[in-house]
């Protein structure tokens, strides 16, 4: 299993992401971050920018995490 660790912020904080998934025109990953003890979650990315960057959102909406979906390509798609 490959996991991607994404710098969060600059003071060392991570976003760890794994388990690459596509349903049809949507894609799904499992992720976690350093900022609290919750286990992986399974949450749809929103695909962004042309495609260039991807954002975890929280159920109203907001933009909880945006990164690079270069990050990405390492993830063994299930």
């Amino acid at each position: 299993m490959t996991i991607a660790s994404i710098p969060a912020d600059s003071i060392g904080n991570k976003l760890y992401i794994k388990d690459l998934r596509i349903d049809k025109d949507r894609v799904f990953v499992k992720y976690k971050s350093t900022y609290n003890q919750i286990p992986f979650v399974e949450v749809e990315l929103n695909i962004i920018d042309e495609g260039k960057c991807a954002t975890i959102n929280g159920d109203d909406g907001t933009v909880l995490y945006r990164f690079s979906t270069g990050w990405l390509n390492g993830i063994k798609i299930e």
